[in-house]
């Protein structure tokens, strides 16, 4: 079979967060079911550059897999060329920019979340003004974008570019949760009994005998308990009201810190800020977090919680979109719109952590099972002829 791999996700957004990971993981898995009849090839783009994380050059080398660059060529073109079977598609957003007519062979296409979409039907925005990172004109500028139509409209031209392909007869659509196929069938009728559930695939990172960040060393040294925050840039997880509870806790219980990834501002002294971790040193936060604050507004499946709880760690997790579909009843939930009631699912930790700590085991096996048949089943279906 000739097989077309989609990398850019590899490279978009740095290559970091879990688009690439999903991306790479079953990238993972098709290369290790390839046999000597199989031949593999892969689009990226040459003018975006290299991800953080994952080397596509070298990976290409290792596996044996002919690279298209979509600076150079159509998809039309590179899969009629190289007489493609079966084309998989990561992240059918990161398409909007290249040509999608002509794509006859079959196609794999998976939409992880229409976040984009669902920001302007609930005007999350209003709410989200963080004045420790972005300036009143910067917060009345989104809001302008917001109330004008604009962001709709942006969102229109996105989905109305990728759709057609997703709802093709030759595409099969996969998302990661079921939250997220419904949501899918919500906004878009046609779509209706056709899109498959795929959760995200378990990441199988190496993790080094020592930590490499100097802070984290330290802190985890000294055993002193931490909150995690990930991804703390990104204003729809929420960081403004998550730091605005947790600075009073912090006030509270002097014995405790928050770190957070990619803030960029601290405000208090027990607030630790890094930039970027190594896969090897996030798992062993993950391992040794009090609890992870995971509070965010939208998230197609959210692997933090997950990671976090195969070390037993609990989280603190938003009762929205697919975050309550993947967590079960292993932890304590609140309302990411009511920073009292963090407040309240921080103490419930806090006063009995290992209440959330025991009924973690049995949902973690839950999940890797369905992990596991998920990704043998996606796998099947891009090798199927």
């Amino acid at each position: 079979m000739n097989i077309l791999l989609d990398f850019l996700p590899l490279q978009l957004n740095g290559g970091i967060g879990g688009a690439a990971s999903f991306t790479m993981r079953v990238c993972e898995e098709v290369f290790s079911k390839k046999t000597t009849s199989d031949t593999l090839y892969g689009v990226w783009d040459s003018t975006i550059g290299e991800g953080a994380l994952y080397k596509i050059g070298r990976i290409a080398k290792n596996h044996h897999i002919n690279l298209h660059d979509l600076s150079k060529e159509t998809l039309e073109a590179i899969v009629s060329k190289n007489k493609i079977d079966t084309f998989f598609i990561a992240i059918g957003q990161f398409y909007t920019n290249y040509r999608l007519e002509g794509i006859t062979c079959k196609t794999i296409m998976f939409i992880h979340d229409i976040s984009e979409i669902e920001r302007c039907d609930i005007k999350a925005d209003v709410m989200l003004y963080d004045r420790r990172i972005e300036s009143k004109w910067e917060h009345i500028k989104r809001l302008i974008n917001l109330f004008s139509g604009r962001w709709k409209r942006q969102a229109d031209a996105i989905y109305s570019h990728i759709m057609p392909l997703y709802a093709a007869p030759n595409t099969i659509p996969y998302t990661v949760s079921t939250y997220s196929k419904y949501a899918l069938e919500y906004y878009f009728p046609q779509l209706q009994g056709k899109v498959r559930v795929c959760y995200s695939p378990t990441k199988s990172p190496q993790i080094l005998p020592t930590i490499e960040n100097r802070t984290l060393n330290t802190l985890i040294s000294q055993n002193k308990k931490f909150f995690l925050m990930l991804a703390a840039n990104r204003r729809y997880k929420n960081a403004k009201n998550v730091l605005n509870v947790i600075y009073k806790i912090l006030d509270k219980y002097t014995d405790f810190y928050i770190i957070t990834l990619k803030y960029g501002v601290t405000e208090h002294e027990r607030h630790i800020d890094i930039p970027l971790l190594s896969d090897s040193d996030l798992e062993q936060t993950y391992r040794y977090a009090y609890a992870l604050i995971f509070a965010s507004f939208f998230e197609g499946f959210g692997y933090p919680p997950i990671e976090a709880m195969k070390y037993g760690t609990p989280t603190i997790a938003s009762n929205v979109t697919s975050i309550p579909e993947i967590y079960g009843n292993s932890g304590i939930c609140f309302s990411p719109f009511y920073p009292a009631d963090l407040y309240r699912a921080i103490l419930a930790v806090i006063n009995n952590r290992n209440k959330y700590c025991t009924e973690l085991t049995h949902q973690y096996e839950l999940l890797l099972q369905r992990q596991a048949k998920d990704l043998n089943l996606l796998v099947k279906e891009i090798y199927k002829s």
